[in-house]
Protein backbone atom coordinates (compact mmCIF):
# COMPACT_ATOMS: atom_id res chain seq x y z
CA UNK A 1 0.00 0.00 0.00
CA UNK A 2 1.00 3.64 -0.42
CA UNK A 3 1.56 5.66 2.73
CA UNK A 4 3.19 8.91 3.81
CA UNK A 5 5.90 8.01 6.31
CA UNK A 6 9.13 9.19 7.89
CA UNK A 7 12.07 7.32 9.39
CA UNK A 8 13.01 9.89 12.03
CA UNK A 9 11.61 12.88 13.87
CA UNK A 10 11.78 16.17 12.01
CA UNK A 11 12.15 14.60 8.59
CA UNK A 12 10.08 15.78 5.64
CA UNK A 13 8.73 12.30 5.00
CA UNK A 14 7.72 10.73 1.70
CA UNK A 15 5.07 8.58 0.10
CA UNK A 16 6.30 4.98 -0.11
CA UNK A 17 5.18 1.36 -0.25
CA UNK A 18 4.52 -0.21 3.14
CA UNK A 19 3.03 -3.56 4.18
CA UNK A 20 -0.75 -3.75 4.58
CA UNK A 21 -1.57 -3.74 8.32
CA UNK A 22 -3.58 -6.58 9.84
CA UNK A 23 -6.35 -5.73 12.31
CA UNK A 24 -5.91 -7.26 15.75
CA UNK A 25 -8.68 -8.00 18.23
CA UNK A 26 -11.10 -5.09 18.51
CA UNK A 27 -9.86 -3.35 15.36
CA UNK A 28 -11.12 -2.67 11.85
CA UNK A 29 -8.95 -2.30 8.81
CA UNK A 30 -10.01 0.83 6.98
CA UNK A 31 -9.50 1.65 3.32
CA UNK A 32 -8.92 5.36 3.76
CA UNK A 33 -10.69 7.77 1.42
CA UNK A 34 -9.83 10.95 3.32
CA UNK A 35 -7.61 11.69 6.34
CA UNK A 36 -8.08 14.70 8.59
CA UNK A 37 -4.99 16.50 9.89
CA UNK A 38 -4.48 18.15 13.26
CA UNK A 39 -1.79 20.12 15.12
CA UNK A 40 -1.19 16.93 17.11
CA UNK A 41 0.09 15.27 13.93
CA UNK A 42 2.69 18.02 13.58
CA UNK A 43 3.73 17.53 17.20
CA UNK A 44 4.18 13.81 16.51
CA UNK A 45 6.38 14.18 13.44
CA UNK A 46 8.48 16.83 15.19
CA UNK A 47 9.11 14.51 18.13
CA UNK A 48 7.28 16.52 20.77
CA UNK A 49 5.27 13.50 21.94
CA UNK A 50 8.14 10.97 22.03
CA UNK A 51 8.37 10.98 25.84
CA UNK A 52 4.64 10.40 26.29
CA UNK A 53 3.67 7.64 23.85
CA UNK A 54 5.32 4.77 22.03
CA UNK A 55 6.26 5.55 18.41
CA UNK A 56 6.71 2.93 15.70
CA UNK A 57 8.81 3.51 12.60
CA UNK A 58 8.56 4.00 9.72
CA UNK A 59 6.11 6.45 11.26
CA UNK A 60 2.83 7.08 9.42
CA UNK A 61 1.15 10.12 11.01
CA UNK A 62 -2.55 10.92 11.10
CA UNK A 63 -5.28 10.35 13.69
CA UNK A 64 -8.53 10.89 11.77
CA UNK A 65 -10.01 9.21 8.71
CA UNK A 66 -13.12 8.32 6.76
CA UNK A 67 -13.37 5.35 4.44
CA UNK A 68 -14.69 1.82 4.02
CA UNK A 69 -14.18 -1.26 6.16
CA UNK A 70 -11.66 -3.59 4.49
CA UNK A 71 -11.19 -6.18 7.23
CA UNK A 72 -12.28 -7.11 10.75
CA UNK A 73 -10.29 -8.22 13.77
CA UNK A 74 -11.60 -10.75 16.28
CA UNK A 75 -14.43 -9.60 18.50
CA UNK A 76 -15.63 -6.75 16.30
CA UNK A 77 -19.41 -6.56 16.01
CA UNK A 78 -21.75 -4.20 14.23
CA UNK A 79 -19.53 -3.68 11.19
CA UNK A 80 -19.06 -5.51 7.91
CA UNK A 81 -16.60 -5.27 5.06
CA UNK A 82 -17.74 -2.48 2.75
CA UNK A 83 -19.38 -0.35 5.48
CA UNK A 84 -18.57 3.35 5.35
CA UNK A 85 -17.17 4.55 8.67
CA UNK A 86 -15.23 7.49 10.10
CA UNK A 87 -13.36 8.22 13.29
CA UNK A 88 -9.90 8.09 14.86
CA UNK A 89 -7.25 5.39 15.12
CA UNK A 90 -7.75 4.96 18.87
CA UNK A 91 -4.39 3.25 19.53
CA UNK A 92 -2.09 3.45 22.53
CA UNK A 93 0.91 4.02 20.27
CA UNK A 94 1.73 6.23 17.29
CA UNK A 95 3.07 5.45 13.84
CA UNK A 96 0.31 3.44 12.20
CA UNK A 97 -1.77 6.44 11.23
CA UNK A 98 -4.27 7.49 8.62
CA UNK A 99 -2.06 9.07 5.95
CA UNK A 100 -2.13 5.76 4.12
CA UNK A 101 -4.30 3.80 1.73
CA UNK A 102 -5.06 1.33 4.53
CA UNK A 103 -4.89 1.63 8.29
CA UNK A 104 -6.24 -0.10 11.38
CA UNK A 105 -8.57 1.64 13.83
CA UNK A 106 -10.19 0.73 17.12
CA UNK A 107 -13.86 -0.21 16.83
CA UNK A 108 -14.49 1.99 19.87
CA UNK A 109 -13.29 5.16 18.16
CA UNK A 110 -15.27 4.98 14.90
CA UNK A 111 -18.90 4.94 13.82
CA UNK A 112 -20.93 4.47 10.65
CA UNK A 113 -21.03 7.25 8.08
CA UNK A 114 -24.19 7.92 6.10
CA UNK A 115 -23.84 8.42 2.33
CA UNK A 116 -25.28 11.92 2.63
CA UNK A 117 -22.04 13.16 4.18
CA UNK A 118 -18.90 13.25 2.06
CA UNK A 119 -15.79 11.40 3.26
CA UNK A 120 -13.85 14.67 3.24
CA UNK A 121 -16.35 16.28 5.60
CA UNK A 122 -16.45 13.21 7.86
CA UNK A 123 -12.64 13.07 8.09
CA UNK A 124 -12.61 16.64 9.39
CA UNK A 125 -14.81 15.79 12.38
CA UNK A 126 -13.15 13.37 14.84
CA UNK A 127 -10.33 14.97 16.84
CA UNK A 128 -11.29 18.62 16.33
CA UNK A 129 -15.02 18.09 16.72
CA UNK A 130 -14.80 15.90 19.80
CA UNK A 131 -12.29 18.24 21.45
CA UNK A 132 -14.66 21.16 20.85
CA UNK A 133 -17.59 19.16 22.21
CA UNK A 134 -15.63 18.26 25.36
CA UNK A 135 -14.62 21.91 25.78
CA UNK A 136 -18.20 23.10 25.48
CA UNK A 137 -19.25 20.57 28.11
CA UNK A 138 -16.39 21.58 30.42
CA UNK A 139 -17.39 25.25 30.26
CA UNK A 140 -21.06 24.40 30.87
CA UNK A 141 -22.15 27.44 28.90
CA UNK A 142 -25.69 28.71 29.25
CA UNK A 143 -27.96 31.32 27.69
CA UNK A 144 -26.55 34.85 27.78
CA UNK A 145 -23.06 34.01 29.04
CA UNK A 146 -20.04 35.55 27.32
CA UNK A 147 -17.17 33.28 26.25
CA UNK A 148 -13.94 34.45 24.65
CA UNK A 149 -12.52 31.91 22.20
CA UNK A 150 -8.80 32.24 21.51
CA UNK A 151 -8.06 30.55 18.19
CA UNK A 152 -11.67 30.66 17.04
CA UNK A 153 -11.27 29.84 13.35
CA UNK A 154 -9.02 26.78 13.32
CA UNK A 155 -10.28 23.20 13.45
CA UNK A 156 -11.35 23.02 17.10
CA UNK A 157 -12.45 26.65 17.11
CA UNK A 158 -14.66 26.22 14.05
CA UNK A 159 -16.68 23.58 15.87
CA UNK A 160 -16.58 25.21 19.30
CA UNK A 161 -17.92 28.57 18.11
CA UNK A 162 -20.95 26.78 16.68
CA UNK A 163 -21.52 24.61 19.75
CA UNK A 164 -21.22 27.56 22.12
CA UNK A 165 -23.56 29.74 20.05
CA UNK A 166 -26.13 26.94 19.94
CA UNK A 167 -26.10 26.84 23.73
CA UNK A 168 -27.05 30.51 23.80
CA UNK A 169 -23.65 31.95 24.68
CA UNK A 170 -22.35 35.22 23.32
CA UNK A 171 -19.20 34.13 21.51
CA UNK A 172 -16.28 36.54 21.21
CA UNK A 173 -13.95 35.14 18.57
CA UNK A 174 -10.25 35.99 18.74
CA UNK A 175 -8.78 35.56 15.26
CA UNK A 176 -7.11 37.40 12.41
CA UNK A 177 -9.15 40.15 10.82
CA UNK A 178 -9.33 38.32 7.50
CA UNK A 179 -11.20 35.51 9.27
CA UNK A 180 -13.78 37.77 10.94
CA UNK A 181 -16.57 37.08 8.47
CA UNK A 182 -15.94 33.34 8.71
CA UNK A 183 -16.15 33.50 12.51
CA UNK A 184 -19.43 35.38 12.33
CA UNK A 185 -20.87 32.83 9.90
CA UNK A 186 -20.08 30.16 12.48
CA UNK A 187 -22.02 32.08 15.11
CA UNK A 188 -19.63 34.56 16.72
CA UNK A 189 -21.37 37.68 18.00
CA UNK A 190 -18.17 39.70 18.26
CA UNK A 191 -14.65 39.45 16.82
CA UNK A 192 -11.32 40.62 18.20
CA UNK A 193 -8.52 40.90 15.63
CA UNK A 194 -5.38 39.82 17.48
CA UNK A 195 -3.19 41.35 14.79
CA UNK A 196 -4.70 44.82 15.26
CA UNK A 197 -3.85 45.39 18.91
CA UNK A 198 -3.78 43.92 22.39
CA UNK A 199 -6.46 41.26 22.79
CA UNK A 200 -6.83 41.68 26.54
CA UNK A 201 -7.28 45.45 26.24
CA UNK A 202 -9.91 44.94 23.53
CA UNK A 203 -11.85 42.46 25.66
CA UNK A 204 -11.63 44.71 28.71
CA UNK A 205 -12.88 47.70 26.70
CA UNK A 206 -15.83 45.89 25.15
CA UNK A 207 -16.74 43.90 28.29
CA UNK A 208 -15.86 46.10 31.29
CA UNK A 209 -18.02 43.98 33.59
CA UNK A 210 -15.98 40.88 32.79
CA UNK A 211 -16.61 37.66 30.90
CA UNK A 212 -17.97 34.32 32.02
CA UNK A 213 -15.54 31.94 30.35
CA UNK A 214 -12.45 31.55 28.20
CA UNK A 215 -11.91 28.77 25.66
CA UNK A 216 -8.20 28.50 24.86
CA UNK A 217 -7.38 26.74 21.59
CA UNK A 218 -4.20 28.61 20.70
CA UNK A 219 -1.94 28.29 23.72
CA UNK A 220 -0.45 31.74 24.45
CA UNK A 221 0.16 31.29 28.19
CA UNK A 222 0.87 34.97 28.91
CA UNK A 223 -2.22 36.17 27.07
CA UNK A 224 -4.33 33.48 28.72
CA UNK A 225 -3.17 34.53 32.18
CA UNK A 226 -4.19 38.13 31.48
CA UNK A 227 -7.56 37.08 30.09
CA UNK A 228 -8.34 35.12 33.24
CA UNK A 229 -8.18 38.42 35.13
CA UNK A 230 -11.43 39.31 33.32
CA UNK A 231 -13.14 36.16 34.64
CA UNK A 232 -14.86 36.56 38.04
CA UNK A 233 -15.31 33.93 40.70
CA UNK A 234 -17.76 31.33 39.44
CA UNK A 235 -16.41 31.57 35.90
CA UNK A 236 -14.73 28.85 33.89
CA UNK A 237 -11.63 28.39 31.77
CA UNK A 238 -10.77 25.49 29.46
CA UNK A 239 -7.67 24.83 27.38
CA UNK A 240 -6.94 22.20 24.76
CA UNK A 241 -3.16 22.71 25.05
CA UNK A 242 -2.75 22.07 28.78
CA UNK A 243 -2.35 25.75 29.67
CA UNK A 244 -4.73 25.80 32.65
CA UNK A 245 -3.32 25.97 36.18
CA UNK A 246 -6.27 24.29 37.87
CA UNK A 247 -5.14 24.90 41.46
CA UNK A 248 -4.35 28.59 40.95
CA UNK A 249 -7.68 29.21 39.28
CA UNK A 250 -9.49 27.22 41.95
CA UNK A 251 -8.06 29.51 44.62
CA UNK A 252 -9.86 32.37 42.85
CA UNK A 253 -13.13 30.45 42.59
CA UNK A 254 -12.68 29.74 38.87
CA UNK A 255 -13.15 26.24 37.50
CA UNK A 256 -10.33 25.26 35.13
CA UNK A 257 -10.11 22.26 32.82
CA UNK A 258 -7.41 20.96 30.51
CA UNK A 259 -9.56 19.33 27.85
CA UNK A 260 -8.73 16.03 26.21
CA UNK A 261 -9.91 15.06 22.72
CA UNK A 262 -10.42 11.33 23.24
CA UNK A 263 -12.62 10.16 20.38
CA UNK A 264 -15.38 7.65 21.14
CA UNK A 265 -18.20 6.18 19.10
CA UNK A 266 -20.72 8.03 21.28
CA UNK A 267 -19.09 11.44 20.80
CA UNK A 268 -18.86 10.92 17.04
CA UNK A 269 -22.53 9.99 16.86
CA UNK A 270 -23.50 13.17 18.73
CA UNK A 271 -21.57 15.36 16.30
CA UNK A 272 -22.69 13.45 13.22
CA UNK A 273 -26.30 13.74 14.35
CA UNK A 274 -25.93 17.50 14.74
CA UNK A 275 -24.36 17.75 11.29
CA UNK A 276 -27.15 15.69 9.72
CA UNK A 277 -29.79 17.82 11.45
CA UNK A 278 -28.22 21.05 10.25
CA UNK A 279 -27.42 22.15 13.81
CA UNK A 280 -23.75 22.57 12.91
CA UNK A 281 -21.97 22.84 9.57
CA UNK A 282 -18.64 21.52 8.37
CA UNK A 283 -15.72 23.91 8.78
CA UNK A 284 -14.02 25.35 5.75
CA UNK A 285 -11.93 22.51 4.30
CA UNK A 286 -8.80 22.68 2.17
CA UNK A 287 -7.70 19.42 0.54
CA UNK A 288 -4.36 17.97 -0.54
CA UNK A 289 -3.63 14.69 -2.35
CA UNK A 290 -1.64 11.99 -0.52
CA UNK A 291 1.39 12.86 -2.67
CA UNK A 292 1.41 16.29 -1.01
CA UNK A 293 0.81 15.10 2.57
CA UNK A 294 4.07 16.73 3.65
CA UNK A 295 2.85 20.08 2.36
CA UNK A 296 -0.45 19.58 4.19
CA UNK A 297 1.37 19.03 7.49
CA UNK A 298 3.60 22.05 6.81
CA UNK A 299 0.48 24.17 6.34
CA UNK A 300 -0.95 22.90 9.64
CA UNK A 301 2.36 23.72 11.33
CA UNK A 302 1.98 27.43 10.49
CA UNK A 303 -0.85 27.68 13.02
CA UNK A 304 -2.88 29.82 10.64
CA UNK A 305 -5.21 27.33 8.99
CA UNK A 306 -8.80 28.48 8.65
CA UNK A 307 -11.03 25.48 9.25
CA UNK A 308 -9.48 22.10 8.47
CA UNK A 309 -6.96 20.52 6.12
CA UNK A 310 -7.88 17.07 4.82
CA UNK A 311 -5.69 14.75 2.76
CA UNK A 312 -7.61 12.93 0.02
CA UNK A 313 -6.09 9.48 -0.24
CA UNK A 314 -8.21 7.87 -2.96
Amino acid sequence: MKAFALDGFGEQGSVRDLPVPDPVEGQLRLRVVAAGTNPFDVAVVQGHVKDHMEHRFPLVPGMDASGTVDGLGDGVQGYAVGDEVFGAVGKMYLGEGTLAELTTVSAGSVTHKLPSVDHTVAAAIPTAGVTALNMADALALSEGQTVVVVGATGGVGSYFVQLAARRGARVVAVCRGENADYARRLGAADVVDYSAGDVVDAVRTHYPDGIDAVADVHGDAEQLAKLTEQVPSGGRLASVVGAVDIEALGARGIEGTNVQGRVTTESLEILFGMLEAGEIVAPEIRTYPLADAGEALAAVATGHVRGKIVVVVQ
